[in-house]
């Protein structure tokens, strides 16, 4: 539960017991973590960092992560990770894609597609999940490192976030997921009115009101 001290909203990462992440999602980013063998002496130290409760604050935006990670001095370190976005002929390809593909965002969200889409979004035409190459690492301790433990810690703290939003990593990569939601939500409405005895008068298309509605795209959107 994020904790707000001196009017500003903290947002720790808290993982109860050593799986650090459940959804598909989330082990898929960690598992892409750990295959950072350049910083393999520092990874295994932010494993359990994030675990004890080190990283008291962490905010995705577009292309940049933020955090709080508690350490060996008084005040916590500050982190920030910026990640290399998607061009926009990479957006128009994923996009194009899963408006295509998938029945529902809530199919995205949890992870239910095929093993085809695991290998796309995890391949090197596309991958959602970035290479160390496409991320710079800034941290406020003395470590001279590139990827200290507390950088480590919260790269697997995005991890267990990705269990509760993994569209966080589609903001993360520079995708507008609220006109991706509108997208795969337009193409739900289509299938339906296709497939049932749902009928709309004539030249009067689902509005973007009526499909929220209909298939409750707002609490994907920011």
């Amino acid at each position: 539960m994020a904790k707000k001290k001196n009017n500003e909203i903290r947002e720790p990462i808290i993982i109860e017991g050593r799986t650090i992440s459940s959804s598909w999602w989330g082990k898929a980013w960690c598992d892409n973590i750990d295959i950072y063998a350049d910083f393999d002496n520092r990874l295994p130290r932010g494993r359990s960092y994030v675990r004890s409760g080190c990283v008291i604050d962490l905010k995705i935006e577009y292309g940049v992560i933020r955090a709080l990670v508690v350490g060996s001095r008084p005040r916590p370190y500050k982190i920030q990770i910026d990640i290399k976005p998607f061009n926009d002929k990479e957006i128009k390809a994923f996009e194009d894609k899963c408006r295509n593909n998938f029945e529902s965002v809530e199919d995205f969200i949890n992870g239910r597609f095929p093993d085809s889409f695991k290998e796309y979004f995890t391949s090197s035409s596309l991958n959602l999940f970035p290479k160390v190459r496409e991320m710079t690492f800034s941290c406020s301790c003395p470590d001279w490192a590139e990827l200290c433990k507390h950088v480590a810690a919260v790269l697997y703290g995005i991890g267990r976030k990705l269990d509760d939003d993994p569209m966080l990593l589609l903001r993360l990569r520079g995708i507008d997921t609220a006109s991706f939601s509108e997208k795969i939500v337009n193409r739900e409405a289509e299938k339906l009115a296709l497939s049932s005895s749902l009928s709309l008068p004539p030249g009067r298309a689902m509005d973007m009101e009526e499909a929220s509605l209909l298939f409750s795209v707002d609490r994907y959107q920011e």
